[in-house]
């Protein structure tokens, strides 16, 4: 899709008209503002209740989110790890974006001291065949949050995030004293384009 993005574009130019591309998932330097300002937040807040979290992790696919939350934590808070979780089963391809995407960032803020290449880290195994396709780890997920939390996981993105974290958690990854914050990206709506998934024989 965003390959196709910049021939439509050209082609409205030359018809006279505006157009601004708007890339897969909001992915652009723009869009990471976003969670740059949500780093800034969410460290003002830790900061006003006089608590500190000891890791970052969300869903990663088309950058953006990470890339984003990655320029906040270099400026702010440089030691703070932040995980992303492939749900494109596409793990380097999401990694080399969220690097260039990252750096990109950065430029902009004009952050010249950056984390080393090492510090980006997407886990991969919690994708299943394929972007959108059900897994029974995200099955499991977004059922465990759900009667457990009342939180509603899509089964898309923060489904396969969450069971992503399930999964490192389950690998000794983090201690049960550790303080992990778990950053659900939205999309639940498309639960109801999953309901066979979840339902249950009578």
């Amino acid at each position: 899709r965003n390959a196709l993005l910049p021939g439509i574009a050209d082609r409205l130019t030359c018809e006279g008209k505006k157009p601004y591309i708007v890339p897969y998932g909001g992915s652009n330097v723009l869009g990471t503002m976003g969670y740059v300002q949500f780093v800034i937040e969410l460290l003002r807040q830790l900061n006003d209740a006089e608590l500190t979290i000891d890791a970052i992790v969300h869903a990663s696919g088309s950058a953006g989110t990470q890339a984003g939350i990655l320029a906040g934590v270099t400026a702010l808070a440089p030691d703070l790890p932040v995980i992303g979780i492939d749900i494109d089963a596409e793990p380097e391809r999401v990694h080399a974006d969220v690097t260039r995407l990252y750096h990109e960032t950065c430029d902009y803020l004009d952050i010249t001291d950056r984390l080393p290449p090492k510090r980006i880290e997407v886990v991969a195994g919690y994708a299943g065949d394929g972007y959108g396709l059900i897994t029974d780890g995200m099955t499991e997920a977004v059922d465990l949050a759900g009667r457990l939390e009342g939180l509603l996981l899509d089964p898309v993105y923060s489904g396969k995030g969450f069971a992503g974290l399930i999964g490192l958690i389950r690998a000794g990854q983090f201690k049960p004293t550790d303080r992990v914050l778990f950053i659900h990206t939205g999309g639940t709506p498309a639960l109801f384009a999953y309901r066979s998934a979840f339902a249950k024989p009578v």
